[in-house]
């Protein structure tokens, strides 16, 4: 498929909006499993529900999700992405936390090892020559694009993990 097929609106200040979520049924407890969703617009092609590789967790699998946005964006040409997403954790990370966490030896504040360590680092490494914006979008109240990611996240719960999306 070609770049052609992947064109995507731009808002008005140039930017391709996309809306990622990470799903993981039973998170915390016994055989937690997750997927994630990336959602551009109905029924396009750039968009995921693939099940959660690696440790099975919410905050890992919103980070996957945006790594994989990203990496959509950038086979379709984009250079301005708006990241729309429900995880304050995912935001705080790309865009407050990381400088610290790289300072101080990936060690967080409160003097533990930063959890999804490697995960962050891939999508910290995955955005480079990308302007992104993130956003926040409040969850589960009704959204249109947080919803169909929501429902991609849930349906990637459901699907057997491969080595590709």
């Amino acid at each position: 498929m070609d770049q052609q097929n992947y064109i995507l609106p731009k808002d008005n200040t140039g930017f391709v909006n996309v809306y990622t979520d990470g799903a993981c049924s039973g998170n915390g407890r016994t055989s937690p499993k997750g997927g994630i969703g990336v959602f551009f617009e109905d029924n396009h092609p750039l968009n995921i529900s693939a099940p959660l590789i690696g440790k099975q967790t919410n905050n890992l699998a919103e980070i996957q999700a945006a790594t994989q946005a990203v990496i959509q964006a950038k086979k379709a040409g984009i250079s301005k992405l708006r990241i729309n997403t429900d995880s304050k954790y995912l935001i705080n990370s790309c865009t407050e936390w990381i400088p610290r966490w790289k300072e101080n030896g990936w060690i967080s504040s409160s003097g533990r090892p930063v959890k999804n360590r490697k995960a962050v680092e891939i999508l910290e490494n995955t955005t480079k020559n990308l302007e992104i914006n993130w956003t926040h979008v409040p969850g589960h109240q009704g959204h249109p694009g947080n919803s169909k990611a929501d429902e991609l996240a849930r349906k990637g719960i459901e699907k057997p993990i491969s080595d590709d999306f």
